[in-house]
């Protein structure tokens, strides 16, 4: 009968199902599939949608990556050629996008695998009695599943692939800048480094060759094009240079004039003007040599690598030269600069701004092997040398003509670098020698770049949002306190700061190369970063987690206060209550956070299952303590045998009780110090609590009179007395009752309660005080105590 009933609510279950299916289902006899298909419940082909309309397509892309990876790893494996780092490159943005194609496979094979164990759940499991039409669609849904999962493992497979050649690119891409470093040629000194370079006219002749069969042409083919559009370029950006930064220098003194009233004396330093004529000086030479290039056609025949190469570092050319050009004239140095450094100077930023575009020259034709393996080391070689006896010669003029600190520093590792590399020159490792150069002139370049932009920003941060900028008074009319708006600046200064260090890190990635694409393309390799044990480490996530805190950080401190301002006074909650619950509610928000910020990292339980190991065995050596001293915490917030408030004896230790957190309790003792307490010892010692359960308090005394005087008249004056002080509860009313009564006194005990238990040593003292006047002045004899 169950099975029965079962048949009746699934054959109710289709029957609904069916009366929403699409027409062409419906159109099928009751009990048949149409069009050969499962049934009117999986959606098929024919319907425009299901796994079978995108099966095909799946099976299709990882069919297409898996031949492109064997492609890309024959490329890898091939002797007859020697792959470069731009061709490394290349292969490598080619398994990026496999790995994205199989993530993407697994993710909608995965979507898939999940309606379809849906419908098989609304079938069933098999039972007796059911129609031919459930069977088959459960046969049809079995079969559907099985595909699904092997297309997921496929798109897995793919994935474990393309790492595995991924790891292999990057390997090789580091064997190979390692065989490069440690190449070894014949020394320049000998004359077996002659005899191949003349060996290799021919070849080198060929750098003057035009296209042939449309492709690309030598390097120096019209050479004199070249040089003429990059000496243009060059020299426009040069007139322009001094003329920008009067512009900016005399629009930076109308604004201040403008909107503060004061007047910019002749020797304000600002480094303001010098950046802004540096970027508009880069844009202008980018584009004069965009011009030119598109003049004289020098894109025909010639690599793009090449020409992208000139282009990208034009805008830092630029940025020296109208940078450089007016902070280091003799007649437009920085306002209140060392006019000696300045001397000193002069000229750098020509020489800076042509070296870094040779450099960057030089390294294209390095990857493009356009020159012959000599001639290229000789030209490298004499660029090394030049690069060397500048650096210090520049260093050795500054610590001559000026008293500049880090001039001796600097001369001595300029001295230390030309000696490594003239040693290597003579000793044939030319390579290293211009990887050494290379990484010199990168790393200065840029450090001086970024310095001088993170002045520029600094100053302009503390001018237009301190306490009492024009934007600080225009916001404090709009209740905007001036306070905030110099924070905004500190963080605004802060914030450009470590994007210039992001920037630097990137040049220091990008092997010398000083190229605006290829610094970005790091900047961004470092924003999207890498996989590592499976936690993606990136920049973006840090930048993400970051925010997550903050904004955490600032909406539980809201909502304390608003339960602490707003909620509780409203309550009858004791100040013990509202402690423990405020205690509760950050330990438990900030847990949530935690765990929130370690899921955008993508940090799950099996990462952390070598940090659970090491904790565990941390617990059992060193941390059982304080994982003893947390579960107390926890104990004493949720059981309050002693509240925030309360008056309590551990030991020697007395007084009240100001803080109680996770780890240890904080006791205000009597002097004004505070005692800060393990929560163990409150679970494994005796405790008392003398303000728990209520909040009075008994004061006692005790006073002996003379065996001889009147105990009636002795008990009815000290009654009166207890009865008048102010200071002691009368409900319950106080007593003063006979203890003992020996031949040497009579002792009368004086009891009394009072509102709390710190008032009882001060009510003692004037109760004994008061018991002594009233007897004195009664004329009864004390006696002595027993």
């Amino acid at each position: 009968m169950r099975r029965s009933g079962l048949t009746v609510i699934l054959g109710g279950l289709f029957a609904l199902i069916l009366s929403i299916a699409p027409p062409v289902a419906m159109a099928a006899p009751a009990g048949t599939v149409p069009n050969g298909a499962a049934g009117p419940l999986v959606p098929s082909a024919a319907d425009g949608y299901g796994w079978t309309t995108v099966s095909g397509t799946l099976n299709r892309q990882i069919a297409t990556a898996q031949n492109q990876l064997k492609y890309i790893y024959g490329q890898l494996n091939r002797t007859d050629i020697v792959l470069g780092s731009e061709t490394l490159s290349e292969l490598s943005d080619q398994v990026d996008a496999i790995t994205s194609i199989a993530q993407s496979i697994q993710t909608q094979a995965a979507s898939y695998q999940t309606v379809y164990e849906s419908y098989l759940d609304i079938v069933g499991a098999k039972a007796d009695g059911e129609s031919q039409a459930i069977v088959t669609q459960r046969a049809h849904l079995q079969a559907v599943l099985q595909d699904i999962k092997s297309t997921v493992t496929q798109g897995r497979l793919l994935g474990l692939q393309a790492k595995q050649v991924q790891l292999e690119v990057q390997r090789r891409g580091t064997v190979s800048q390692q065989e490069l470093l440690s190449e070894r040629i014949a020394s320049p000194l000998t004359l077996t480094f002659w005899r191949n370079l003349y060996a290799e006219g021919p070849a080198l002749r060929l750098t003057l060759a035009p296209p042939v069969n449309n492709g690309y042409a030598g390097v120096l083919y019209h050479w004199p094009f070249l040089v003429g559009a990059l000496v243009g370029a060059f020299l426009l950006t040069a007139l322009l240079a001094r003329p920008a930064y009067w512009l900016f220098r005399q629009l930076e003194g109308n604004i201040v004039r403008r909107f503060t009233g004061d007047i910019l004396s002749e020797h304000h330093r600002s480094f303001i003007p010098v950046a802004m004529s540096g970027i508009v000086c880069g844009f202008v030479m980018f584009l004069v040599w965009e011009i030119l290039a598109g003049l004289f056609s020098l894109d025909e025949g010639r690599s793009p690598l090449f020409m992208n190469s000139i282009a990208g570092i034009m805008p830092l050319c630029g940025f020296i030269l109208g940078a450089g050009l007016p902070a280091l004239s003799r007649a437009t140095a920085v306002d209140g600069a060392d006019q000696r450094a300045a001397r000193a100077l002069w000229g750098v930023d020509w020489c800076m701004a042509v070296i870094v575009l040779l450099q960057t020259i030089f390294i294209t034709i390095g990857m493009e092997n356009a020159f012959p393996v000599t001639a290229r080391r000789l030209i490298e070689a004499i660029f090394t040398l030049a690069v060397t006896l500048l650096f210090v010669g520049m260093c050795r003029r500054l610590t001559r003509r000026t008293d500049a600190r880090l001039a001796p520093a600097v001369y001595g590792i300029g001295c230390l670098v030309m000696a490594v590399t003239w040693i290597a020159i003579a000793l044939g490792f030319l390579a290293f020698a211009f990887a050494v150069a290379v990484w010199s002139v990168a790393l200065s370049v840029s450090f001086a770049t970024l310095f001088l932009i993170s002045l520029a920003t600094k100053e302009f941060t503390a001018r237009n949002f301190s306490t009492a900028s024009l934007v600080s008074r225009r916001l404090s009319r709009l209740g905007v306190h001036s306070n905030r708006v110099a924070q905004f600046g500190v963080l605004l200064s802060g914030v450009i700061n470590i994007a210039l260090i992001i920037v630097f890190v990137a040049v220091c990635l990008s092997e010398g190369s000083l190229d605006i694409p290829v610094v970005a393309d790091k900047v961004n390799g470092l924003f999207v970063g890498q996989t590592i044990n499976g936690v993606q480490f990136s920049l973006n996530t840090a930048v993400f987690c970051i925010v997550i805190l903050l904004v955490a950080y600032y909406a539980i401190r809201a909502f304390s206060q608003w339960l602490e301002s707003r909620l509780f006074p409203t309550t009858n909650l004791d100040i013990g209550a509202r402690t423990s619950i405020l205690n509760i509610f950050n330990y438990v928000a900030w847990i949530a956070v935690f765990l929130m910020v370690l899921s955008e990292a993508g940090v799950t339980v099996k990462n952390l299952t070598w940090v659970v190991s090491a904790l565990s065995v941390g617990i059992g050596f060193g941390l059982q303590a304080i994982v003893q001293n947390f579960v107390s915490g926890v104990i004493l917030l949720a059981e309050r045998p002693i509240r925030v408030g309360d008056l309590i004896e551990l030991g020697s230790i007395k007084g009240d009780v100001k803080r109680i957190s996770v780890r240890s309790t904080e006791i205000g003792l009597g002097d004004g110090s505070t005692m800060i307490v393990p929560n163990s010892q409150f679970i494994t010692s005796a405790v008392r609590n003398a303000t728990l359960g209520t909040s009075l308090s008994a004061a006692s005394a005790t006073v002996t009179i003379s065996p001889r005087a009147d105990a009636t008249k002795a008990q009815l004056a000290l009654m009166n007395m207890m009865k008048q002080r102010e200071d002691i509860l009368q409900d319950p009313a106080p007593g003063v009752a006979i203890s003992a009564i020996t031949d040497t006194g009579i002792t009368l005990a004086l009891s009394a309660k009072v509102s709390s238990v710190r008032d009882v040593g001060g009510v003692t003292n004037a109760i004994m005080l008061d018991a002594y006047r009233v007897l004195q002045e009664s004329g009864l004899e004390l006696g002595k105590p027993s």
